[in-house]
């Protein structure tokens, strides 16, 4: 009797303590931005991001992901709603019950303009006195003095669709264009297979950001941390990242970057 009151007690408390766990055959939601390739492409579920996390995950028995595509504000809502399990992009205040994986790989935000215009841009102060059209919630991915700066430009803006950023650079409706440098070259490469191309000037005055992946599941992040560890290991992420550069993101007329 007594060893059926244990395992009684035993299960009650793995239920209570383990009631958001995922487990291996459950389905798993992961929620992206749905324009960031190279990193993720939305037609297909692939991209950098979505191959490392799907084979860390994989790794550790679990296969069944659900991938939502979504906004990176809606993201972080849903990421601590519980309404995901995973969040490729969160900027949020770190809230509490939600746990950064490893690092995935590193972003590294740039300025872009056109080379005519022959902006000195060595810093991020140098913004100052142009019009600036970034991606959606920068002000919160990239460090100070970022925010504060782009209170003072002549027009600021950011948006959801970043290939809409190389198309206003190249009309010259904006200045500047503030984005990540593979998602960058990714769109140049689309774009000028439709239309004219003007060279640009790529100004790298952001730090590189490291890029997690967020869960509001400690149990499933530490699992995934190993799956990130087994296949970083084993080799399978450098050949995912062997991608990076080139079939992701290939500039086919180099000398259009000054």
């Amino acid at each position: 009797m007594k060893y059926l009151i244990f395992i009684f007690i035993t299960v009650i408390s793995l239920n209570a303590f383990g009631l958001s766990t995922p487990q291996p055959d459950n389905r798993i939601t992961v929620a992206v931005s749905p324009s960031l390739p190279p990193y993720v492409f939305s037609h297909d579920d692939t991209g950098l991001q979505l191959e490392i996390i799907k084979s860390a995950f994989k790794s550790q028995g679990i296969t069944d992901l659900d991938i939502i595509y979504m906004t990176n504000k809606r993201a972080e809502y849903s990421l601590e709603q519980l309404e995901v399990d995973v969040a490729v992009n969160y900027a949020g205040s770190r809230v509490n019950g939600i746990y950064p994986s490893q690092n995935l790989l590193f972003y590294q935000n740039v300025a872009v303009s056109l080379a005519a215009s022959d902006f000195k841009i060595n810093s991020v102060y140098d913004l100052l006195g142009k019009s600036v059209l970034a991606f959606q919630n920068a002000t919160a991915f990239i460090s100070p003095p970022y925010e504060t700066i782009t209170a003072k430009l002549n027009h600021y803006e950011e948006v959801a669709n970043q290939e809409a950023q190389v198309d206003h650079l190249m009309k010259e409706w904006v200045d500047v264009v503030v984005l990540e440098k593979r998602i960058f070259l990714y769109y140049l490469q689309q774009y000028q297979k439709s239309h004219k191309v003007k060279k640009v000037t790529i100004h790298p005055v952001f730090a590189k950001s490291p890029r997690p992946a967020y869960f509001n599941n400690k149990v499933l992040q530490e699992k995934f941390d190993m799956g990130l560890t087994h296949i970083i290991q084993s080799g399978e992420y450098n050949a995912i990242m062997a991608f990076d550069g080139s079939d992701y993101a290939k500039i086919t007329k180099p000398s259009l970057i000054e």
